[in-house]
């Protein structure tokens, strides 16, 4: 099925599973001064290994769903987004998500508003 529009379903499923793989090297550096922090002391909490195993969890759901947001890159390659949905992706809140996916320079520019979740 192709809808009638010019902007490819492909490239924004690929930005997005790019996307995915910046928050997993964000969780990964994470988790790694967290354990840091615990093999050198600093953290004593023996409650924490659980939370520990939350982070190792999220990072392996993160690789997960960039590897099949790109493989749905990959088979959509005849798809289009319909110009209707590309707007929303103005709600979102987190200018440098939105930049990424929309495809325009400035992604990782640093926005002049402060952004709380």
């Amino acid at each position: 099925m192709i809808l009638d529009t010019e902007t490819g379903l492909s490239p924004l499923l690929s930005r997005t599973a790019q996307e995915l793989r910046r928050c997993r090297d964000i969780v990964l550096r994470i988790e790694v001064a967290v354990h840091g922090l615990v093999d050198d002391g600093a953290i004593r909490d023996t409650r924490l290994g659980a939370d520990l195993q939350a982070i190792d969890l999220l990072d392996q759901r993160l690789a997960d769903l960039s590897d099949w947001v790109a493989a749905l890159a990959r088979s959509a390659e005849a798809l289009y987004l319909p110009a209707a949905a590309l707007p929303r992706l103005d709600d979102l809140r987190l200018a440098d998500l939105r930049h990424a996916l929309a495809g325009r320079d400035g992604a990782g520019a640093a926005d002049p508003r402060t952004e709380l979740f």
